[in-house]
């Protein structure tokens, strides 16, 4: 059931229940059932909406500082939290958008001392927001994140990269990305 079906339902049973409450010497403004069934005509509407539930969480499951790499990279999150609809590949890194809508992505990176954290995300290519932070022999460690909403296409590609000659931390739970659809337009 739904959040707003759930809420109808909470509603409607608080108003049943005060009316019933009430007992025979307040008279009642309307007919309950009439209001139940518009609010059950509510309910079957929103349930029938037909938005696909669309939501992601990954992490980098690669044993310690993972990158320097002499290009970029497509950052691979093959540690999957959650992949509510499949648009989130693993073995790609690479999240498809299954409808058209607004989406949310959030992105997170570990790492530091001597490696420069540098990840980009991207639409179709485009970079649309990035993380930075320089190497340091006396910071031993540093996280970096950034979250952008997205209009998307049905099949636009949403992914991180590794910018070259940079590295993370590749394991534990503080190197990840996420998306969900917020709304189908």
């Amino acid at each position: 059931m739904t959040s707003p079906a759930l809420l109808l339902t909470f509603i409607s049973g608080l108003t049943v229940a005060h009316y019933a409450a009430a007992g025979p010497y307040e008279p009642c403004p309307f007919d309950p059932c009439i209001v139940l069934k518009e609010i059950n005509a509510l309910k079957e509407a929103l349930e029938a909406r037909d938005v696909p539930k669309v939501a992601f969480s990954a992490r980098t499951s690669k044993g310690g500082a993972y990158g320097n790499f002499q290009g970029d990279t497509t950052l691979t999150y093959n540690a999957v939290i959650t992949n509510v609809g499949d648009a989130y590949n693993p073995p790609t890194g690479i999240f498809t958008a299954p409808v058209k809508g607004l989406y949310y992505f959030t992105y997170f990176a570990h790492g530091g001392g001597t490696d420069r954290i540098n990840l980009h995300l991207k639409k179709d290519g485009t970079i649309v927001a990035g993380i930075h932070d320089h190497p340091s022999d006396a910071d031993t460690a540093d996280n970096a994140g950034n979250a952008v909403f997205l209009e998307l296409e049905q099949g636009n590609q949403v992914y991180v990269t590794l910018v070259a000659n940079s590295a993370v931390y590749g394991e534990g739970f503080a190197t990840t990305f996420s998306g969900v659809l917020l709304s189908k337009s």
